[in-house]
């Protein structure tokens, strides 16, 4: 009976662990005006020239979660690789110096680039 439930553990916690990376790794759809505050950043990939994913841990949670933002490339307002690079320089830090900044993402409507902004501590 004990090796049977020993088996039985060890079968739902190699399941369990199984699921996790998966569940990590889908990146979300932030909501559009939403502010997203990282707490921490575990990593910021640009992920295409029009997109870029965010992983850390948000504030008031304790998993990290993974969201990617948009930006639409027929604003002409701005260019789009400077935005980007400002967004890489703030999350570059925050992911230097845990603890110390506050990394706030907020995706805007379909028209404009998401906003980011680091914030001391």
């Amino acid at each position: 009976m004990l090796k049977n439930r020993s088996l039985r553990l060890a079968a739902l916690l190699s399941a369990a662990l199984g699921l996790a990376p998966s569940a990590l790794a889908a990146a979300e759809t932030p909501q559009v005006g939403t502010p997203y505050v990282f707490e921490t950043v575990d990593s910021y990939l640009v992920a295409t020239h029009s997109r870029i994913e965010v992983t850390g841990i948000l504030q008031g949670e304790s998993a990290p979660r993974t969201l990617f933002f948009s930006y639409n490339l027929s604003t002409t307002a701005f260019d789009v690789g400077q935005h980007v690079a400002r967004c890489d320089r703030l999350a570059l830090l925050a992911m230097n110096k845990p603890g110390l900044y506050l990394l706030t993402m907020v995706q805007n409507g379909s028209t404009f680039a998401p906003t980011c902004r680091l914030t001391r501590r």
